[in-house]
């Protein structure tokens, strides 16, 4: 019963991510249903079966066991995954969800999918792994309080946005620089910050951890547009930075002004804002 349920446990998650494991041709259909429609409808079965009880198994079971025949049928199935499901279910007579150690099991596996998630599959994986929780109270019973607490971390299984950890504005082109990396080499901070656009932009500074004041990242400073631009030092509106925060992983300031290309042109920053958290 043990392996049945964790069989089934398995299609589960993989109901969720086929889609974005396998290439899918939108010419790709049978009968009327393309494979990743064919692949959706498994997917919300096999969350309506993780929620039945005595009463609906039979129907729920068989919806379910429908909707994976539709998947073969569209999809094929190579490794015969989709079809030793279809066999464990079936004719849905016997319910074979009563068993915690089964439903711990489906857990262990949902989780280790949803932490390694991508960002185009996060959330089917969270409501995936939270739908598996669920489900282990129901066989389980939840006397601590751990189940719930870890259904409620997972929220609405909606992925935040990540902040834009360094912004600026060159002459009158915005950038943020969303994608930032530190590196500690021993005292020192090593930031490198890259933008998730189609371009090569990209900005660079040192700093001794716990330094504050202005101008403190100026000496290492350099900014990679369509050419490499460093502080300007000209006696006019030269560049200047000021770090106010840079203690317990937060690093936190404001830069702009002036900078300069080996070629000797000028570009000036406005705007310029840190706010950085490792």
């Amino acid at each position: 019963m043990k392996k049945i349920f964790t069989l089934l446990m398995c299609t589960v998650v993989l109901a969720f991510v086929s889609c974005d494991d396998e290439p899918l041709e939108g010419d790709f259909v049978t009968g009327g249903t393309t494979c990743e429609e064919a692949t959706i409808n498994t997917a919300q079965a096999a969350l309506n079966f993780l929620g039945v009880n005595d009463d609906n198994f039979g129907q729920i079971c068989a919806a379910y066991r429908n909707a994976l025949e539709a998947q073969i049928q569209a999809c094929g199935d190579e490794d015969g995954t989709l079809q030793a499901a279809v066999d464990a279910l079936g004719d849905c007579s016997n319910n074979v969800l009563d068993d915690c150690d089964s439903a711990t099991e489906a857990v262990n596996i949902a989780q280790t999918a949803f932490e390694n998630a991508s960002a185009d599959d996060y959330t089917n994986l969270c409501n995936a792994y939270k739908a598996t929780l669920e489900n282990q109270i129901l066989q389980c019973g939840d006397d601590d309080g751990s189940i719930q607490s870890a259904i409620d971390d997972l929220g609405d299984c909606t992925q935040a946005t990540p902040e834009v950890e360094i912004s600026l504005t060159a002459g009158t082109l915005p950038i943020e620089f969303d994608i930032v990396e530190v590196v500690v080499n021993g005292d020192l901070l090593v930031v490198t910050g890259q933008t998730s656009a189609a371009n090569d932009y990209m900005i660079y500074f040192e700093i001794d951890q716990g330094q504050t004041g202005v101008d403190v990242i100026n000496s290492s400073y350099a900014l990679t547009l369509t050419s490499v631009f460093f502080p300007s030092t000209q006696g006019f509106d030269d560049f200047t930075s000021n770090i106010t925060v840079n203690t317990d992983g937060t690093l936190t300031g404001t830069f702009g002004g002036v900078v300069t290309n080996a070629d000797g042109g000028d570009l000036n920053l406005s705007g310029g804002s840190i706010n950085i958290t490792y």
